[in-house]
């Protein structure tokens, strides 16, 4: 009834959910674009001359709109789905039952059972227990925030560890993240330098074929051959020839279908790309940064060794273990194994409850007799014989394999640390599994001049070895950043190969160092300690399995979470954009072309206006060109595009395609002139060639 009295009241957790540009917005940029309206008024001005033959050009231009309203369309529907409450349901009590609803369902009020991994969907206040919660997606920090009775989490963040019943205290626009959403869930693009140079270099097309166009009109008007309407539809022809051959509207079209493939392409090695662009980011990475934990190995762990101090009784610390496991309950891939391992039933209370911290690297119980035992990497806790235990730590560390210290204390869990000295129980050894691929990919990577960054919070050593074993390059040039300054990580990113004992900021520290030194950086992440670096790499892969914010953030989503199909998504990144300059450069030529040639001919009408019997005019229609533009451009394009091509991406792009595109319009220009100085000396008598019995219609 309660429920049902919320909903009447609209005190119900729905909200408007903005997404970017509306539609209308859509068709005014696509549709009414100056280059596309420019193409129009050709059309017009074609229709009106009754030339109707050269109106061939929109069917290029009219797929190039359609293709645009279906990636902006697209771009739409993902920056809606980017919403940064992504958790489509949530646990609440209602008549003292558990009931599992959608998140739009939630009203004011609702009592929300929250657990590790969970997402806030609306801000709440914690009535009992305790959890540990990321803000990351809300203040770009991604420290856990620990949450209890009586404090305020809010909407957009996540539930860490630990777990607590929380009240809803606001729903829909009144939620803390509705005032951010815009900046929360925003669709970036990726910072592509093939769309910043094809916008750039339409922008200075449009320029000049507008100088053109205008000019040759105004030298119609005062030399007065636009006398009568006729005149006007005489000048048509040669002027929309000149125009529509400078604008490369198939350039547009290709590179839209170029990239539209290599989704496709991308899709069936079961990855997702939620912006075309990224692709080409993609194919130029030069780093690629990775976790070891889902990318080296596959994730599962057992523990291969427990090794009692100080005479403890092995079977006392199975119990032991057996017990603060489950107290703790945590459920993360190293508290997983421990489960396998230590399976006697619970038979202990606790006290007080401290979960895994990746920061602190270490959880903890006090149990209801006031005993503290405490589980976690031996750098991070204050240990008795300290300096001993570590030594045994590193000899298991450098053969790759993780180890845990088990530690006693009469003193009480106080807070969120616990920085009291412990007595070491016994230390865990537990082994990573490798997964079977790992080789081969990072051989492909080496061969491919991608250097591959190693990012763990594990410890260094171990970090080190694993690589070593799965075939990283300068695998043994490691690094532990415990207790680095942000200069000093900045530093060792360019130095090292495998970083141990990273925080998430250090990890986000890392990237940027890179990116500072000029290196295109891919990342690779699945939880939410990621999404700082992720939203900071160039281009930011992630495993479907992962976090819904890790997701959203990143460009690249890998369906099967497969790191080994990595160099074939790269593969086909490289096969794309490499293609695309090679067709780019055809569609220049004809571009270059037409401007030397309406630039030229018009100094010439300007020059002989007054001793010429007969104009001299830009001679070419928009039929002469078709031909062209049809066979040497647009099916040698589709098949160039289509063609294998491994190659790493090099230089710039607009350098590269006018490399290959300026030399070949220069030929054409070339051969054109040639015929052109022949037809000039028929026509002023210089020679006869016989050029000149040619009527105008022919040419």
């Amino acid at each position: 009834e309660q429920v049902n009295q919320r909903k009447k009241d609209k005190l119900i957790n729905e909200t408007k959910i903005v997404v970017g540009k509306t539609y209308w917005q859509i068709i005014l940029t696509n549709v009414f674009s100056f280059f596309n309206i420019l193409l129009f008024v050709i059309a017009g001005l074609m229709i009106f001359a009754q030339y109707y033959s050269g109106l061939l050009f929109l069917v290029v231009l009219i797929p190039n709109i359609v293709i645009g309203l279906y990636e902006d369309i697209k771009a739409r529907r993902l920056m809606g789905k980017l919403r940064v409450v992504t958790a489509p349901k949530v646990v609440v009590i209602r008549d003292k039952k558990q009931q599992e609803i959608l998140t739009s369902e939630l009203v004011l009020d609702d009592i929300t059972y929250l657990t590790a991994n969970r997402q806030i969907c609306a801000d709440s206040i914690v009535v009992d227990g305790k959890i540990a919660v990321n803000e990351a997606l809300l203040t770009g920090e991604s420290e856990n925030v620990y949450k209890n009775p009586g404090d305020v989490i809010y909407s957009g963040s996540y539930v860490v560890s630990g777990n607590a019943y929380a009240r809803v205290d606001k729903v829909g626009a009144d939620s803390y993240i509705e005032t951010i959403q815009d900046q929360a869930k925003k669709f970036k693009r990726s910072s592509s330098e093939i769309l910043k140079s094809l916008k750039g270099m339409f922008r200075v097309i449009g320029v000049v074929v507008s100088i053109f166009a205008v000019t040759t009109v105004l030298f119609y008007y005062f030399s007065g051959r636009l006398a009568s309407v006729q005149d006007a539809k005489n000048m048509i022809r040669p002027l929309s020839g000149s125009l529509v051959s400078m604008i490369p509207a198939g350039l547009y079209l290709l590179t839209s279908l170029s990239l539209a493939v290599g989704v496709i392409g991308l899709a069936q090695k079961k990855a997702h790309v939620q912006d075309f662009y990224s692709i080409e980011m993609l194919s130029r990475t030069n780093v690629l940064c990775v976790d070891k934990t889902g990318t080296i190995t596959d994730g599962s762990m057992e523990v291969s060794k427990v090794i009692p101090f100080n005479k403890h009784d092995l079977g006392e610390i199975e119990s032991l273990l057996s017990n603060v496991i489950k107290l703790i309950g945590d459920d993360n891939a190293t508290a997983q194994a421990l489960l396998k391992r230590f399976t006697l039933e619970a038979t202990m209370k606790a006290k007080k409850v401290l979960n895994f911290d990746s920061k602190n690297k270490y959880s903890g119980v006090t149990l209801s007799s006031g005993k503290t035992y405490v589980l976690g990497a031996a750098e991070f806790l204050n240990l008795s014989n300290k300096k001993q235990i570590l030594k045994e730590v590193e000899e298991y560390s450098t053969k790759g394999l993780r180890v845990l210290i088990f530690g006693e204390s009469n003193t009480p869990i106080v807070g969120n640390e616990f920085n009291n000295e412990l007595s070491p129980v016994a230390m865990i050894v537990i082994q990573d599994h490798i997964k079977p691929d790992a080789y081969e990919t990072f051989k492909w990577f080496k061969e491919n001049d991608v250097a591959i960054k190693v990012i763990s919070g594990d410890n260094a050593a171990t970090v080190s070895e694993i690589a070593r074993q799965a075939g990283v390059d300068h695998a043994e040039n490691y690094v532990s950043l415990e207790g680095m300054s942000n200069e000093e990580v900045k530093e060792a990113a360019l130095n090292y190969s495998v970083f141990g004992r990273v925080t998430p900021e250090q990890k986000a520290i890392i990237v940027s160092a890179l990116k500072e030194a000029n290196k295109t950086v891919a990342m690779t992440g699945d939880g939410v300690n990621d999404i700082l670096a992720l939203k900071r790499a160039d281009c930011s892969i992630a495993m479907a399995s992962g976090a819904d914010a890790a997701r959203n953030v990143s460009h690249i989503v890998l369906l099967d979470n497969n790191f080994d199909h990595l160099p074939e998504v790269v593969a086909e990144g490289r096969r794309v954009v490499n293609n695309l300059q090679r067709t780019s450069s055809i569609f220049l030529v004809k571009t270059f072309f037409a401007m030397f040639l309406t630039l030229l001919f018009t100094i010439i009408s300007l020059a002989t206006t007054k001793t010429a019997t007969e104009n001299i005019v830009y001679p070419f229609s928009t039929m002469n060109m078709y031909p062209w533009e049809i066979v040497a451009i647009g099916i040698a394009a589709f098949f160039l595009a289509l063609q294998p091509n491994n190659e790493r991406i090099k230089g710039k792009f607009l350098k590269n395609i006018f490399k290959k595109s300026l030399p070949a319009a220069a030929m054409m220009i070339g051969s054109v002139l040639i015929v052109f100085a022949f037809h000039m000396a028929d026509r002023f008598e210089w020679g006869y060639f016989g050029l000149d019995d040619f009527n105008d219609a022919t040419y």
